[in-house]
């Protein structure tokens, strides 16, 4: 496996070596995390990242800021990790274990932070001298050792250890019984974090790739219309794949080409949204943007930017001048009628020289045979048929590709695929949407140029073929394409008669649609014969349509009656079929004829199936481990595979037996019949289909969750096919029931108002035509789940939710779930959680933060409620929450409420950041005298150091923006000075008082929004009351002060977390509720509002002690502050001194400063309380609380213990 991340002497004699502060590399973040199933990874995808140093800062020092070096594998044998770990850094780069780093072997380090028995006899085999080599104190192993040996929790590890120091490796033999036991508990508790996924490609596979050559050559990968939605959805995506499986060269590079104004970093950022998408890990998403580059030209012809293109691609080859070969290969994701003129430019200035130059085109192909020809021709003027790869993605799908091992590799299935067997032939492909948007395009074209005359009839081709003589392999392009050709030969021109055109109702209502009386079909079903001896008189049906009831595609063989059936049974015999289902949840089913159940011995139907996803990903939970078609098809292309490619002649001839039909439709201009959205289609199409083809539907059959069921005993109660429901469709509920339907699960959507409905089914046709439909009320809503069914309300917070669960839960049964999304109070969802209980149906309450944009992308989740409940939702809210490098950011917080608490104490640290940072910015412009602009590049530099987070980064940008709408100056000056307030951060302040835990920095910034809204009494003020004056600073205070700042922020910044996660711990012990807070802060790592880089420490501090009383007291922490403490008070000092309010950086002092205060004055307002009322006290030299008579006047009040009975 680490084989290939051997690196030579002289790539490691020219090490790269790279500052911590700005960015250090993927691999040492990971290391430091402890991530070492990404560590894996990126040793994998960018192994010159081994041998780099990266400067760090050395936090176990009192002077924080001396800098030292380090290289990965020195930085893992700090971090306690697996012997697999160091064993593999040792592998990909032996010189390591050999390197000082500011006078420390790795050996040293693992000696100094407590390595396992493992990692200490790894690092010692691969390098006997170390033994003898003292650490950067002059000390030897021994002694290193015997400095830090509390760091081994087990007494007989560290004996193994002492015992292989003083002796050597080779000497000494341990006492299996005793020493092993403790080495399979590390195993075991580290492979979890190094398991690695299997791969798509198995072993033979890929020395069969690797064999044949082209990967150890160099790649250039240019995208065509790389900023367009087909590049962003399909293609992009599809090369992330092979590059996560590691099916691209080493030296590959993507460059995008397209006529928008970009950068490569803009590129990337536009790619970025659509990668994350994948369950590809962050990491390597980031080391596959590093490949991706971006060529703008005029236009998709310029010769020019072609030129410039070339030199680029040469520069990058010329690095890599050792390899034989560099090959090229263009996509060509853009509109035919450019396809002339990009093929020129690429002829003329980009060809490879060194290998192979291939094109990928993507449909149309024109529009009728004139057309066709037109772009045949062009192409070949510059191009040769081997170069060209006419992509059909149908040809790439699972089933399709399943034909030919199924007809071919089973003898039963051969036998039975003639004319004397099968009745008819439907292949069949359903929309449940309608152009919704696309209309102009789509009505230039229609259902039978968009689906029938190349999807479906490319399929016919390989179920109606003769056996190819070759069916795998290099050479089987050519004899499978020859074997499909001379099927298309055999069927003549399709005519009128055979032929029946629908258009569903509200078609032209589409506005891109200009043609208001359109007869444009957007449902057909066509006959179709293949006059071969095979299949001479075996009616081939088309059907495709949009709008209608279901999103399907599909093979049906329908098989003549058994003979003499209808004498045998006294009920109709079932004919058989064969049903090959390419979409959704690609299957093979054969419908066969059984005994009914019981006392009946009628033939009933029931299917023999075998489902991909379940038969062959069940254990992975995924489906995406299959790879989809664009990828398959990359993938043949770069190793010269054409078999799944249309060729030249296939092309012409399906053009010349649908022209005809076509150019008939529009010069009589024929019109559709009218059918309801959501219809099968026209009624009249059924009648149509059975009168040509002869098939008999069997109308008591009903495919139902794997089971037949006959339609009379299948009530109205019967679960659907979607995965989850999503109710409430504001823009936050149409994005995360988007964003759960892009990840594969199937969505039922529904709302009070219908519109929404739509709309949100149309987003989801727009979006790439996600599984994703919508319902008519909370009964249809409701039946069209799965059981368990899976509801999740995004509806306004209070009475609405109440409601909305009265009217759902009707038709809910027990075992069902609900999940609340919004901004619930935790008392509320307890109250619905106990009412719900009666019905058997479970209740969670889930904090969801990110806004519009994260909960289309991912937010983060807070789910917390049953946890049978959050087991069964667990595969889709992991798929759909944000994804970081340690993880995804959701996970069970616990029982009822506590999710809901959790988001709420969140908003109240997201008040007191969003403060802080007010609080900074009004004295950078009111001291210092930043503008806009100025501000917006400081903010901006914080933001790529330890500041780094999402609302420093959105700061930046806020403040650069210029108004629009004056054209003068910038709209946050434009803003008037009064913040909105929802609710939560007060409910953190309340329950925080419930928990009597002080949360100052939180409630300084309630209490400053509520005196923002007072915004005409404060002009009243401002006038009668005065201030000091601002203070005239020389440019190098100014410049202190800007550190300062950064230091404040940065130090009150954690206090707000402290405060928020101590307000957690507390009620979690009161409520019980068991809150792992170092699983709490990775829900906040991404997604939400308060993301930081500052919560990789806040998690390690927690993982590192668990039972952590305070954030603030954890060491590392702990020397951040106090490193920052001179600017904090400088800061505060200043803010007073020029009276600008800071309520919540001073608020944070004064919670650093009387947590850390042994002796407070609390002793004089006890006595004050005991004085007026009575309220006794405590001594610090006797035990029990006491009263003292302070006057004459003051009475006996009894018995003491008494009185304060209860009292905390």
């Amino acid at each position: 496996m680490f084989r290939r991340l051997l690196r030579s002497k002289s790539e490691a004699s020219s090490r790269r070596q790279v500052d911590y502060a700005n960015g250090a590399t993927i691999l040492h973040k990971a290391i430091e995390q402890r991530d070492w199933k990404n560590v894996l990874s990126r040793m994998q995808h960018c192994p010159h990242e081994i041998s780099t140093y990266v400067y760090r800062i050395d936090c176990t020092t009192a002077n924080a800021h001396f800098h030292y070096r380090v290289l990965p594998l020195h930085c893992a044998s700090m971090r306690n990790p697996p012997a697999l770990i160091i064993s593999a850094l040792i592998s990909a780069f032996p010189e390591a274990v050999c390197t000082k780093c500011d006078g420390n072997l790795p050996l040293h380090f693992a000696l100094k932070y407590g390595a396992s028995l493992n990692v200490v006899q790894t690092l010692i085999l691969a390098n006997p001298k170390s033994l003898k080599d003292s650490d950067d104190s002059g000390k030897s192993c021994l002694e290193i050792f015997e400095d830090n040996k509390q760091k081994w929790d087990s007494e007989v590890e560290a004996d193994a250890i002492f015992h292989v120091l003083k002796e050597g490796v080779q000497s000494v033999t341990f006492n299996a019984d005793e020493v092993q036991p403790k080495i399979q508990e590390e195993k075991m508790a580290s492979t979890p974090e190094v398991d690695v996924p299997q791969d798509k490609v198995s072993p033979d596979m890929m020395t069969t790739i690797n064999d044949e050559g082209w990967k150890k050559a160099g790649l250039s990968i240019v995208v065509i219309g790389a900023s367009g939605d087909l590049a962003k959805k399909k293609t992009y995506p599809s090369l992330l794949h092979l590059y996560d499986d590691s099916l691209l060269p080493e030296e590959t590079v993507i460059w995008g080409f397209a006529r928008s104004n970009m950068t490569n970093e803009d590129l990337r950022n536009k790619l970025r949204p659509f990668l994350e998408k994948t369950n590809c890990s962050p990491s390597v998403i980031d080391g596959f943007l590093s490949k991706c580059f971006y060529q703008k030209g005029k236009w998709y012809g310029d010769v020019d930017a072609f030129s410039d293109l070339n030199k680029q691609l040469t520069e990058n080859e010329e690095k890599h001048s050792t390899l034989l070969e560099h090959n090229r290969l263009f996509y060509f994701a853009i509109p035919p009628n450019v396809f002339g003129e990009t093929g020129v430019g690429i002829k003329q200035s980009c060809m490879g020289e060194k290998g192979w130059t291939r094109i990928i085109i993507e449909k149309p192909f024109g529009r009728d045979l004139q057309s066709c020809e037109e772009i045949l021709a062009t192409l070949s003027k510059h191009f040769s048929e081997d170069q060209l790869f006419r992509i059909d993605h149908y040809l790439g799908k699972e089933m399709v590709q399943n034909l030919l091992v199924l007809r071919f590799g089973n003898l039963m299935f051969e036998k039975l695929w003639d004319r004397n067997n099968v009745q008819c032939v439907i292949l069949t492909f359903k929309e449940p949407f309608g152009t919704e948007g696309r209309g102009g395009y789509y009505d230039n074209y229609g259902i039978i140029r968009d689906i029938v005359q190349n999807h479906l009839l490319q399929v016919l081709t390989l179920l109606a073929m003769e056996a190819p003589t070759k069916a795998d392999g290099p050479s089987a392009g050519e004899t499978i394409r020859n074997a499909k050709v001379q099927v298309l030969n055999a069927i003549p021109p399709i005519t009128m008669d055979e032929c029946f055109l629908g258009q569903y109702e509200g078609y032209t209502d589409d506005e891109t649609i200009t043609n208001k009386d359109s007869n444009t079909a957007t449902f057909v079903a066509i006959r179709c014969f293949v006059h071969t001896p095979r299949w001479a008189g075996v009616p081939f049906i088309f059907k495709a349509g949009k709008a209608l009831n279901e999103r399907k595609a599909e093979m049906r063989i329908q098989f003549k009656d058994a003979p003499a059936a209808e004498f045998m049974f006294d009920e109709k015999c079932p004919r058989n079929e064969l049903v090959m289902r390419m979409q959704p949840n690609e299957a093979i089913y054969f419908k066969t004829n059984v005994k009914s159940p019981g006392f009946s011995g009628a033939p009933i139907q029931s299917e023999l199936e075998v489902n991909y996803n379940t038969r062959f990903f069940s254990n992975s939970g995924k489906s995406d481990s299959n790879p989809d078609a664009y990828t398959r098809l990359i993938l043949d292309v770069l190793r010269g595979r054409s078999a799944a490619f249309v060729r030249e002649d296939e092309l012409r001839r399906s053009w010349e037996i649908f022209t005809p039909l076509l150019h008939k439709i529009e010069k009589e201009n024929t019109k559709p019949i009218k059918y309801k959205r959501g219809s099968r289609g026209p009624p009249e199409a059924d009648i149509f289909i059975e009168k040509k083809s002869g098939y008999v539907r069997n109308k008591d059959y009903v495919f139902y969750k794997g089971n037949v069921e006959r339609k009379s005993d299948v009530k109205s109660s019967s679960s659907g096919t979607a995965d989850i429901g999503v109710y409430g469709l504001s823009v936050m509920g149409q994005n995360f029931a988007l964003n759960i339907a892009s990840h594969g699960f199937e969505v039922c959507v529904g709302n009070r108002s219908p519109s929404k409905v739509d709309d949100t089914v149309k987003r989801a046709a727009v979006e790439g035509s996600l599984p994703l439909v919508g319902s008519s009320g909370p009964e249809n809503f409701i039946s069209k789940l799965k059981r368990p069914r899976k509801v999740i309300l995004l509806v306004q917070a209070g009475k609405p939710v109440d409601e909305t669960i009265k009217s759902l839960s009707k038709y809910m049964e027990k075992g069902d779930i609900i999940v609340d999304g919004g901004n619930t109070n935790a008392k509320d969802s307890v109250r619905r959680a106990d009412q719900l209980e009666g019905q058997g149906i479970l209740f969670c309450g889930m904090g969801i933060s990110g806004g519009e944009e994260g909960a289309r992308d991912g937010p983060s989740l807070m789910p917390g409620g049953p946890k049978e409940a959050y087991d069964e939702l667990e595969p889709i809210l992991t798929s759909c929450a944000a994804q970081t490098a340690s993880g995804p950011c959701v996970g069970y917080v616990g029982p009822i409420g506590s999710g809901n608490f959790v988001k709420t104490v969140h908003n109240g640290i997201e008040y007191a950041d969003m403060q802080l940072i007010a609080e900074v910015y009004d004295t950078m412009k009111t001291v210092i005298g930043l503008d806009n602009n100025e501000m917006s590049r400081v903010f901006e530099k914080w933001n790529s150091g330890r500041l780094e987070s999402y609302l420093i980064e959105i700061t930046a940008s806020i403040l650069a923006k210029e108004d629009g709408i004056t054209n003068k100056g910038h709209v946050v000056d434009y803003i008037l000075d009064k913040t909105g307030s929802k609710g939560t951060g007060k409910w953190t302040v309340q329950e925080a008082a419930e928990v009597s835990v002080a949360a100052p920095a939180i409630s300084g910034a309630l209490d400053a929004r509520y005196i923002s809204a007072r915004k005409e009494e404060r002009v009243k003020a401002s006038k009668i009351l005065s201030g000091p004056p601002t203070s005239n600073l020389s440019p190098s205070t100014r410049k202190s002060l800007l550190k300062d700042l950064s230091n404040a922020l940065y130090a009150a910044k954690i206090c707000s977390y402290a405060q928020g996660l101590a307000v957690i711990k507390s009620a979690s012990n009161e409520q019980k509720w068991d809150i792992n807070l170092a699983g709490c802060v990775q829900l906040w790592k991404g997604g939400c509002i308060i993301r930081a880089a500052l919560l990789n420490q806040i998690q390690t501090a927690f993982t590192s002690n668990p039972n952590l009383v305070n954030l603030m007291i954890d060491p590392v922490v702990a020397m951040e502050l106090n490193s920052c403490l001179a600017s904090w008070r400088n800061v505060v000092i200043t803010c007073a001194n020029n009276g600008i309010p800071c309520p919540a950086l001073s608020g944070s002092l004064n919670y650093f400063d009387s947590y850390r205060t042994a002796s407070l004055p609390a002793n004089l307002t006890q006595a004050q309380r005991d004085f007026f009322g009575g309220h006794t006290y405590e001594r610090i030299d006797a035990a029990g609380p006491f009263h003292c008579a302070w006057t004459d006047a003051h009475k006996d009040i009894g018995n003491v213990n008494e009185r304060t009975k209860g009292q905390k």
